[in-house]
């Protein structure tokens, strides 16, 4: 779209303020090479890092945590009987369990998980495991070791070469013999899928890294909150290995999970024991009284008294007997748990027949369990071994005061049989003194006779109970692994290529658009000016200045066309026309455009007298090959030098002339000011068409202000990627303030092949490129209302 003729001038026609969204889809269109080339590039990446990802599979188990007491305890108990809560709460602490540190550590250190194997397989090392040729044994003194990556090289079949460039490792070394290394020693033992060729690589780990690995891809949950079965799962490279790991967990779990439940039996088993020898050697020693005390006194019977008394008195005998054996029971396990370094279990087979007694012992019994659970597979400084230790201690404390308040009540009632059996007291009297004594003795040996089959019975129980494992935990699902591995998904990764690729080209023209400071595009220029733009200059391909003057046919003769119709509507075509090219540094074609503008305007058939004015800088001349000893400055400082006498014709046209600058003055702004200046170019309005004026930039040095009063038109020289957006503040400046009337921005070296959407399209030309100028559609050029 060309600027449209008002009366006031050229107005710049503006499509909407901002980017729209066809500018931007311009933008991205031009650019579409960048988009393919991006595009392939992350796709091929993609590509590359699904072949090297290592893949992973899912490796899941499902543990049943049972009840661990039998049905029989549960008959015997009902209040026994675990609560919803409670089971739950169990189920708690065995997934703890199962993640604890210490038990994959266990894992780890049976398996030797810290050293793998893999082999070559096309550009990338997989894991192998039960398929590898040889078996590593690692021999270590450090407590740690720095992980390392060796690449083994089988020979034949008794030799291999191990690599490591950290260690400046490079050996052979014979299977079977260890070889020291800085940290370690290993040794490589053949198996029976041995190979004679190939190449494998071994990575060892520090066994805490290897822990922390596994832990980081193992879980353990709740299956559901109806149940209490756990869920395993381990994500493994390998899947037959991690059924392995995974299997080996499970098995350390029960195996553990076993030991101390044991621990329990063997606790109580410890307890009765002691019991025994102390019970034995009482029952002994009133045997021997007994048998002493018969010798002593020539007793051979009791007599029918003797026997009746006893007879008579054997029911509040037994009654007693009982009420001994419990305030002994009762004693026994306060002064075990007045103890304040005892922390094994009070065994619950020796509860006395008090119920509540016996509920409070067993709950203690289990807190005590359960804090040596997290004491082996934990740190004993833990905070859940710590909570255990507070709840033990305060179960305690409530089992003492049950235990002393039933102590009470089991000597109130011993009392009351002692004054039932008052009445036998006087009875007994009437006997004889060692009749008497030989009672005394007798019922001694029956209480103790009594405790001693109680405890052999309790201990046949718990003997029998300890083989008796059946109720704990086991294992509902071996580890099984899935079908495929679950990544990399290979789908997604392209995804995410494709996606990528599209958006880095998107982002790059963004950055370089916002981060650009230079002019790019003709919208630039209607952002940030209102000033009137007359022209587009293409990008010349030929190295040389003038590109104008031997065909009238290329594609900038017609743009400089172009300009001269827009000229014609601004200035007056009744007389000559003064234009002066400025501009906002150097380097932006001032002097290209108004040599190459002069000369198609003298193609047209006008005369042309090119005023080189930059007198700082002069480059016309020197662009036109003619020698600049004579120009303006001999004018403006001697009388004796005519116009004449500096006026040359120019080689490239007979209609064009040039008055060059002339040496370089010390002041040129004063010559500047001379009013020969305006004698001058008065005299040459008389002579030629056009005078064409090159001033120098007017962003760098005044000069052009000094002289715009003497010109019709100016022309502002913008180059794209070359002037800086923010130059273009000079030309607001000029236009608000009036400094400079009659001003036009003409944009020169437009790269249109590679922003075809910025200014002009030369695809439009090649239509029309051979038109004569009186043949040039000016549709778009509209005159002024």
């Amino acid at each position: 779209m060309y600027p449209k003729v008002s009366g006031a001038g050229i107005e710049p026609q503006l499509e909407g303020d901002g980017v729209g969204l066809k500018d931007i889809l311009a933008k991205l269109t031009s650019n579409w090479y960048l988009f393919v080339i991006s595009t392939f590039i992350c796709l091929s990446l993609a590509a590359v890092y699904g072949y090297f990802a290592s893949s992973e599979w899912e490796i899941c188990a499902k543990i049943l945590i049972q009840d661990q007491k039998s049905p029989r305890d549960t008959e015997a108990d009902p209040d026994l009987l675990a609560s919803p809560a409670s089971l739950k709460n169990s189920t708690d602490n065995e997934i703890e369990i199962l993640r604890s540190r210490k038990l994959m550590a266990q894992v780890v250190q049976e398996m030797q998980l810290q050293v793998r194997t893999y082999a070559k397989s096309g550009l990338k090392f997989q894991e192998i495991y039960e398929n590898a040729p040889f078996n590593i044994t690692i021999t270590s003194n450090r407590d740690t070791i720095s992980g390392q990556e060796y690449i083994v090289q089988i020979k034949d079949d008794k030799h291999y070469q191990i690599k490591n460039s950290k260690e400046d490792l490079d050996q052979i070394a014979l299977f079977g013999q260890p070889v020291k290394l800085p940290q370690f020693s290993i040794a490589l033992n053949k198996t029976a899928l041995f190979k004679k060729r190939g190449k494998y690589k071994i990575t060892v780990q520090a066994p805490d890294e290897a822990v922390s690995c596994f832990l980081e891809n193992f879980n353990a949950q709740l299956s559901n909150k109806q149940a209490s079965s756990i869920d395993l799962s381990l994500n493994y490279p390998n899947p037959k290995k991690g059924e392995a790991i995974l299997n080996k967990l499970m098995q350390l779990y029960l195996y553990n999970n076993l030991l101390n439940k044991n621990s329990i039996a063997d606790s109580t088993i410890k307890f009765i024991n002691k019991r025994l020898a102390t019970v034995s050697k009482q029952l002994s020693t009133i045997e021997k009284r007994l048998q002493d005390y018969k010798q002593q006194n020539n007793i051979a019977d009791i007599s029918d008294q003797s026997k009746a008394l006893i007879s008579g008195a054997g029911n509040y005998y037994k009654k007693l007997n009982e009420l001994e054996v419990q305030l002994l029971l009762v004693q026994d396990i306060k002064s075990y748990l007045n103890k304040n370094d005892n922390n094994q279990t009070i065994p619950s087979s020796l509860t006395t027949k008090e119920p509540t007694i016996a509920r409070e012992i067993n709950a203690y019994n289990e807190l005590l369990l359960q804090r040596e659970k997290f004491k082996i597979l934990s740190n004993s400084d833990s905070i859940a071994v710590e909570n255990l230790n507070q709840q033990t201690a305060i179960a305690r404390k409530a089992l003492l005061i049950s235990l002393a308040s039933y102590e009470r009540r089991l000597s109130v009632s011993k009392n009351e049989l002692d004054k039932l059996n008052a009445s036998f007291t006087g009875k007994i009297k009437q006997v004889t003194a060692k009749e008497k004594g030989f009672l005394d003795y007798v019922r001694q040996q029956k209480l103790q006779q009594g405790l001693s089959l109680f405890l052999l019975q309790k201990r046949e129980e718990i003997a029998i109970s300890k083989t008796f494992n059946i109720y704990g935990p086991r294992i509902i699902d071996p580890a099984k692994s899935d079908f495929s591995p679950f990544k990399p998904k290979k789908s997604i990764i392209y995804i995410f290529g494709l996606i990528l690729g599209l958006i880095l080209p998107a982002i790059y023209l963004f950055l370089k658009e916002l981060l650009n400071i230079r002019i790019n595009t003709k919208a630039d220029i209607l952002k940030l000016t209102k000033v009137p733009l007359i022209g587009e200059i293409n990008h010349s391909a030929e190295d040389k200045n003038l590109v104008t003057h031997h065909s009238s046919g290329s594609i900038i003769t017609e743009q400089l066309k172009r300009v001269i119709v827009n000229l014609q509507f601004i200035s007056n075509n009744q007389k000559s026309n003064v234009v002066l090219f400025t501009s906002s540094m150097s380097g932006e074609g001032k002097s290209f455009l108004a040599l190459n503008l002069g000369s198609t305007l003298a193609l047209g058939g006008k005369k042309v007298v090119f005023l080189e004015l930059d007198l700082r800088k002069p480059k016309l001349s020197e662009n036109m090959g003619v020698d600049n000893s004579d120009g303006y400055t001999n004018y403006a400082i001697s009388d004796s030098v005519k116009i004449d006498h500096i006026l040359k014709p120019l080689w490239f046209h007979q209609k064009c002339f040039l008055i060059s600058s002339g040496i370089i003055p010390p002041n040129p702004a004063e010559l500047l000011m001379s009013p020969k200046l305006e004698k001058l170019i008065d005299e040459l309005k008389k002579r030629f068409d056009y005078i064409i004026i090159d001033c120098p930039p007017i962003g760098v040095v005044a000069d052009a202000l000094l002289i715009e009063k003497l010109a019709d038109v100016i022309l502002y020289v913008v180059r794209q990627k070359y002037t800086y957006k923010s130059q273009l503040g000079i030309v607001n400046d000029l236009k608000q303030t009036g400094k400079a009337k009659n001003l036009y921005l003409i944009i020169n070296d437009i790269e249109t092949e590679n922003n075809s959407k910025a200014f002009s399209v030369k695809s439009f030309y090649n239509k029309y490129a051979k038109e004569p100028l009186n043949q040039i559609n000016l549709r778009s050029i509209s005159p002024g209302d």
